[in-house]
């Protein structure tokens, strides 16, 4: 049996030919003639190695940004894996500037121009599947900077396990999402994955059996969902989510999905509709936890807060956290002292796991100052942790939870109602997952401790 190699590209750089990895770009601009003209031009420049190198370079790292800061000097690379910046070889001007121009031209930007602000994407092919390179450029005091976002063209993170929720959250949440009547709001830090859980949640409902409608503005750009009729609108025209609701509306819809609610007549309407007609609804807002975002919703629109603490049933809040590699991660057994300081009572758990990072090149010597081998992971590379998960905190609302907020809308007020009703706050969910070993409390310190101003 012939077997077909992997295709690579060899190319001429600097008069040596350079095998590239199987990765292709394919622009998404003018007609295939266009598209194939544009190729060839971009494979013709000197730099075009380098552009496929730092692309591939970001797929290996698992990397979901790129950033390019360019100077005088030089230009600093740089990138995101699992949340975190990590700095990469520079590059010299000329390869930096000649791979700019590269993904500028294949994006449909426009690579003379240094300091207006400009957006484009080009679909990318690694290993055979595709990902989209979201590209922004801005003009900077010191240069330029350049961002990169890279996504898949398919969604990975498909169900609530994915992301990391615990099975009882889950059965809770779907609980609620297909409750008969009532508001429910998905919240989140901003960067914290709040759009991929929107998403994931709306899929998780049962969309076959009601009818589920979401308006929004044509700009916002939220991916197609299915079983989920999109209405949108265009603000800058001029046009209106009311105009859209109200002709809605006379269809009948079951669920009404709003990623903004945009004013305060939507939100009296969307109120009116909930209590006099049993409607669903569903929206989101950035928040730090689940009760801050109930109540900043209540404080913001003020002539319906009322109507609002009657009508909302849950919240959910979330933050990320780097899962521990599961190849390198290194158990230990916790002291008696750490875990009543964690809330875990003594003898539930034998075990915890903390991530195993060796120590920077520099330090990688024995006694006598000669270099030791390390052995390095090969799954996470050293990094300790391999891809990322979120932890939540899920406010089910009943009515003395209602009558807490409504006596002094503050979490100081709140929070004590919600946890004799079971509620747990992010800082406990996230001690459940740092003692089923899915990260560690070093992590988890990280991410909940408050971000110094």
């Amino acid at each position: 049996m012939i077997r077909k190699k992997k295709s690579t590209t060899a190319v001429t750089s600097g008069g040596t030919q350079v095998v590239l990895p199987n990765l292709n770009f394919k622009p998404q601009v003018g007609d295939k003639q266009q598209q194939q003209g544009l190729l060839i031009a971009c494979r013709g420049m000197e730099q075009y190695p380098a552009s496929v190198m730092l692309a591939a370079q970001a797929f290996k790292a698992r990397a979901d940004q790129i950033l390019m800061d360019f100077s005088q000097q030089g230009v600093a690379v740089r990138f995101r894996v699992d949340g975190m910046w990590e700095n990469m070889p520079p590059m010299d001007r000329v390869t930096g500037d000649g791979v700019l121009v590269i993904y500028k031209r294949l994006c449909g930007m426009n690579p003379t121009d240094r300091r207006s602000r400009q957006s484009g994407r080009v679909v990318v092919t690694y290993k055979g599947d595709d990902w989209f390179f979201d590209i922004m450029s801005q003009g900077v005091p010191t240069g330029e900077r350049v961002v990169i976002r890279i996504e898949p063209k398919k969604p990975v993170l498909k169900a609530l396990s994915d992301l990391g929720m615990r099975e009882k959250m889950q059965e809770q949440l779907r609980a609620l999402l297909n409750t008969e009547s009532g508001l429910f709001l998905f919240s989140g830090p901003a960067s914290h994955g709040l759009p991929t859980t929107w998403r994931v949640g709306l899929e998780s409902a049962d969309r076959f059996v009601r009818d589920f409608h979401s308006i929004e503005d044509e700009q916002l750009g939220d991916p197609e969902l299915i079983n989920i009729a999109k209405h949108t609108y265009n603000s800058s025209a001029g046009e209106t989510a009311m105009d859209v609701l109200k002709s809605l509306l006379l269809k009948q819809p079951d669920v009404l999905i709003f990623p903004d609610f945009v004013d305060a007549e939507i939100v009296k309407l969307i109120c009116e509709e909930i209590i006099e007609e049993s409607r669903y609804s569903i929206s989101r807002i950035v928040a730090g936890s689940a009760i801050e975002a109930w109540i900043r919703l209540i404080a913001t629109y003020r002539g319906s807060a009322k109507e609002l603490v009657k009508c909302t049933c849950g919240v959910i809040n979330q933050r990320l956290i780097r899962r521990l590699c599961t190849d390198c991660r290194q158990p230990f057994q916790p002291s008696p002292q750490l875990l009543k300081k964690l809330g875990i009572p003594a003898g539930r758990v034998q075990t915890l796991y903390q991530p195993v990072i060796p120590p920077p090149p520099d330090q990688r010597v024995d006694a006598n100052g000669k270099p030791i081998e390390i052995e390095i992971c090969v799954k996470c590379e050293g990094r300790g942790y391999y891809g990322r998960a979120a932890i939540f905190e899920l406010l089910i609302i009943n009515d003395d939870i209602r009558k807490a907020v409504l006596n002094k809308p503050s979490p100081e007020n709140v929070l004590p109602v919600a946890r004799q009703h079971g509620f747990l706050t992010m800082q406990e969910e996230g001690v459940l997952a740092v003692a089923t070993g899915l990260t560690s409390l070093q992590e988890l310190q990280r991410v909940l401790s408050p971000k110094k101003s």
